[in-house]
């Protein structure tokens, strides 16, 4: 599998980038510290914005490398990190990857990505 790590992808309405220390205050507000958002991921609810700063400390770290698969979701017309995609269990020999996504509650059920 040739690796490309995160790259930016722009739509209509939204950037799609590699995350920066300084979205710690949107994520932990919008998706990280909501129990609703996070009940079905394989990490626990951030219980303050530092520990939403540590995760994004690691991510942008990791960055260095290509097979790195972490995007925030960025609202256009605010500029605010809205949610993030991930991909992970990078499988080489299938040449397959498991994505997972979360998005502020308040996005939900509006087909935000679809529209142009």
């Amino acid at each position: 599998m040739k690796h490309k790590g995160t790259q930016t992808i722009e739509t209509s309405r939204l950037i799609l980038r590699q995350f920066k220390i300084s979205d710690a205050e949107d994520m932990f507000r919008n998706w990280a510290s909501d129990d609703e958002v996070t009940k079905y991921l394989t990490w626990p609810t951030h219980p303050d914005v530092e520990c939403s700063k540590a995760i994004l400390t690691d991510w942008v770290a990791s960055y260095a490398n290509e097979d790195k698969y972490e995007w925030c979701i960025e609202l256009k017309e605010t500029d605010e990190a809205i949610g993030s995609i991930g991909g992970f269990d990078i499988e080489e020999k299938t040449e397959s990857v498991v994505i997972g996504y979360c998005i502020s509650r308040k996005y939900w059920h509006q087909a935000l990505l679809l529209k142009h």
